[in-house]
């Protein structure tokens, strides 16, 4: 009877084992560790998180170094020995990095338990096909469509996404459309600059594709690099005599140092800048996700203050309860307030207006007298018609705003309503003269070339001078793309600057001085 129970309780432990990716990896996989020694696949603790939290589609940006690529292979391996009939993609950004994959993931399978591994039925073109029905690829991003013939229904991986070709945007569309829906997809890179990837994160970070975010930062890992943490120390303490102290550090690495960075983390940090540059290392380590696409290149903004500013945001205020039910249910979605009016102060609004199509941004910024970011709306799926009611509410709602809308496509219909159907009087009025040579005040804002300029530089003039306060991540996230190009100021192409142009008119709005009511 006893050996009737512990037989039983064996059955019971091997079929949770065996249901579970985080318990099989440990159980039964080794690993080369960064000596070559090869040694029981222990998960660090990026690895296990993303294990437990991802969805069927995730996309990670992380600090260099940090195993995932080595959990996706162990990942498909799990897939391929425990459900017959699975086929998994690794998709890698070049071919020594795909050797690299198919190299790791025929070492996991050959250092594995013969008894639980399915034999090998082919092992060439890198691609293991197992008795069982199950099959792993590896694969180059590349012209060629990766995903045609293939029904992926296990672990697809698409390592180092921001180093791909432009080709990626078509395969990934073509790998979505081959994945049945018990697939994982991980897309996972480390930072590139400003390009596909930074686009798709963004996206992803502001729930507007279905991909499930994860960032880890250097500060988070404390094993990978930790033989050259105490090395570096070592370096540190015969160059300096004396170990770093918190006294020694300064006001960017005690908030990292607040944010779990440990002493010996900050030696690291200091010498591998000393090695290359400190925008080098923020893209390869970077501690928050602002930081990781930072990019001075030919950017309008200081590119110190987007990644100083990031580390300081405050989260939006509780819902006010006075708010109009217009901006009620709304409100966290599209619309945030960092503070509530202040009876009797005057505030100043910038509105861009879209057209309601999934493309440009619908915005409001509203500043107060002081130069600080008080409250945003933006939008890309709102109707002209709709947008007037909310820019008319928020306007409202903050003591009557001084308003300046921009008059260009869209705004001219807000402009309209604003004006006529809700009597808004607190517009701003720009100058045009008629044939006769007769001066007139319209209202709205008018965007020439020589009007965008004055009113960017002077964006820029008070951000640096520390007169004004952004809150916004979504202004952040626009003022890394701004650029010049060709002689004209704007983002980057496929990007946005309507939060940017909204901020800069309500800043024009808060200097005129002006004020109608």
């Amino acid at each position: 009877m006893a050996r009737e129970v512990k037989s039983g309780d064996k059955k019971a432990k091997l079929r949770r084992i065996l249901s579970d990716p985080t318990l099989y990896i440990e159980s039964f996989l080794q690993i080369a560790d960064k000596n070559g020694k090869i040694v029981p696949f222990k998960l660090n603790p990026q690895q296990r998180y993303l294990v437990e939290n991802m969805k069927k589609y995730n996309v990670v940006l992380k600090s260099r170094q940090l195993g995932i690529s080595s959990l996706t292979t162990a990942l498909s391996l799990y897939y391929a020995c425990t459900k017959p009939n699975t086929t998994s993609l690794l998709l890698s950004y070049s071919i020594d990095s795909a050797n690299g994959i198919f190299d790791k993931l025929k070492q996991l399978y050959y250092d594995m338990p013969s008894v639980l591994k399915p034999s090998l039925f082919n092992n060439n073109k890198k691609e293991l096909k197992f008795s069982n029905g199950s099959k792993i690829v590896v694969a180059t991003n590349g012209n060629k469509d990766v995903a045609r013939g293939l029904t992926l229904n296990g672990i697809v991986h698409i390592s180092e996404m921001a180093f791909m070709k432009e080709t990626i945007e078509k395969n990934l569309l073509a790998i979505e459309q081959a994945t049945s829906s018990d697939a994982i997809i991980i897309v996972e890179s480390t930072a590139n600059g400003l390009n596909f990837f930074n686009e798709f994160w963004t996206k992803a970070e502001n729930n507007e594709n279905m991909y499930k975010p994860f960032f880890f930062s250097w500060i988070d890992d404390k094993i990978m690099f930790a033989d050259e943490y105490k090395q570096f120390k070592n370096v540190w303490i015969d160059r300096k005599g004396k170990m770093l102290t918190k006294a020694d550090l300064d006001n960017e690495e005690l908030d990292l140092h607040s944010k779990g960075a440990t002493l010996e983390q900050l030696i690291w940090r200091r010498l591998k800048i000393s090695n290359s540059s400190e925008e080098q290392f923020k893209q390869e380590f970077p501690s928050n996700p602002m930081e990781a696409f930072l990019t001075s290149g030919n950017s309008i903004f200081d590119v110190n203050y987007i990644a100083e500013r990031s580390r300081y945001l405050d989260k939006h205020i509780k819902k006010p309860t006075d708010l109009p039910e217009c901006l009620r249910h709304l409100y966290g979605r599209s619309f945030f307030m960092w503070k509530k009016p202040v009876k009797g102060a005057k505030y100043y609004i910038g509105v861009d207006s879209g057209e309601g199509l999934k493309q440009d941004y619908s915005v409001v910024e509203v500043l107060d007298s002081e130069g600080e970011q008080v409250a945003e709306f933006r939008s890309n799926t709102i109707k002209p018609y709709q947008f007037a009611e909310i820019t008319n509410d928020i306007g409202r709602y903050y003591n009557y705003a001084y308003m300046v809308v921009e008059k260009a496509s869209a705004g001219h219909t807000v402009l309209d309503r604003l004006r006529h159907d809700y009597n808004y009087m607190n517009l701003h009025k720009h100058k045009e003269y008629d044939t006769r040579g007769r001066k007139k005040k319209k209202i709205g804002f008018n965007t020439t070339s020589q009007s965008k300029t004055m009113i960017i530089n002077d964006l820029v003039e008070w951000i640096e001078t520390g007169q004004l306060l952004i809150n916004s991540k979504y202004v952040l996230e626009e003022m890394k793309v701004f650029v010049v190009d060709g002689g004209k100021m704007g983002a980057m192409k496929g990007r946005h600057d309507d939060t940017i142009m909204a901020i800069a008119m309500a800043l024009h709005g808060l200097k005129t001085g002006i004020w109608y009511i």
